[in-house]
């Protein structure tokens, strides 16, 4: 799950969560905090309607089955089915060492990649990593099936599970790295992807641009129609975006209210062109509210923006991008300012 709430939400809910589970005796330990705290946003019904049953006293508090929800509704996306392809591919890498050795051909080389994707998984940090040793073992696996024809039909069996197990970490991959609210790619998807570019822009005589994009006054907007309304605002924005970036360029909700957007191989002029072109889109949109039909009043963003240079990191270009958007917003808002420094 992806938690976004300012400051005065999350103790609005620490409210509501700490007497809630005080008065079930509920222990108050983190995992259960996170399911209660989950409840009170409703983001869920499934996980609502289980612990409502808790909360009427139909049901009573049992550490396992609290676990299990927590596993299923709050933890990281995936959680359980990552856990299952890694088991899977233990299995796989036995059934193959199997194979070469009753074979009983000189499989050396395959067998010291079979050695070397075992200990690669057991140090394994997340998806990514699985993903390689994945990766690795389909396409030597299919070169062994193609070389040796004794152990090509067992072999093409193992390699076409392997090929259903790169597809589900996928899957599992791209929900990871997705904001649920808006559909744009999270925080965590924003950081890899401004590494790989930066590094791409050294080898390859790339350009990147980043752009950060703040909705101005949002706070007053969720004061005053409340935080459904500006969910909806940060989904209308993120669609804006969406619509005027193409490609390989990213858009990602980087926190709250804050957006931000990777630009490959476009020049400054161009940047500068599609950010004013954005900003006049979201001034001029007119939002009303879908069941009165009450105008919402000026909704407008503020846009800071620089392009790579040849030394930085993620986290100097960011912070160029940053102090650009701090000064669009100390100008008067509802511009595009470039990083001057």
């Amino acid at each position: 799950m992806d938690y976004q709430q300012d400051y005065d939400q999350t103790q609005e809910i620490a409210r509501l969560v700490f007497p809630l589970m005080t008065r079930l005796q509920i222990p108050m330990n983190p995992l259960n905090y996170a399911l209660w705290y989950e409840y009170q946003l409703g983001r869920s019904e499934d996980l609502v309607a289980a612990l409502d049953k808790l909360e009427s006293g139909a049901e009573a508090y049992e550490p396992e089955k609290a676990r299990a929800l927590f596993m299923r509704y709050v933890a990281a996306p995936g959680v359980e089915t990552l856990e299952a392809i890694e088991s899977e591919v233990c299995r796989l890498l036995a059934d193959i060492v199997q194979i070469v050795i009753d074979s009983g051909l000189d499989l050396s080389n395959y067998s010291a990649l079979l050695q070397s994707c075992t200990s690669r998984l057991e140090s394994a940090d997340d998806i990514r990593d699985i993903r390689k040793v994945v990766r690795t073992l389909m396409t030597d696996t299919r070169k062994m099936s193609e070389s040796n024809s004794s152990t090509a039909g067992s072999l093409k069996e193992r390699a076409a599970e392997i090929d259903k197990l790169r597809a589900e970490l996928d899957r599992v991959r791209k929900e990871a790295v997705r904001d649920p609210l808006t559909g744009l790619s999270n925080r965590r998807a924003f950081d890899e992807r401004l590494a790989e570019s930066l590094e791409e822009t050294l080898l390859q005589m790339k350009s990147i641009c980043l752009l950060m994009v703040d909705v101005d006054h949002f706070k007053e907007v969720n004061d005053k129609h409340g935080h459904q309304i500006g969910d909806k605002i940060l989904q209308y924005i993120a669609v804006v975006l969406k619509k005027n970036f193409k490609g390989k360029d990213l858009v990602a909700r980087f926190g709250g209210d804050e957006f931000a957007v990777i630009v490959e191989n476009s020049p400054r002029s161009g940047v500068q062109r599609v950010a004013e072109t954005i900003r006049e889109q979201i001034d001029e949109s007119n939002l009303k509210r879908t069941d009165t039909g009450e105008p919402l009043g000026k909704v407008s963003v503020s846009i800071g923006y620089d392009c790579a240079r040849p030394e930085d990191t993620p986290a100097s270009i960011l912070d160029r991008a940053d102090k650009a958007l701090y000064q669009a917003k100390l100008k008067g808002r509802n511009r595009v300012l470039p990083y001057k420094g």
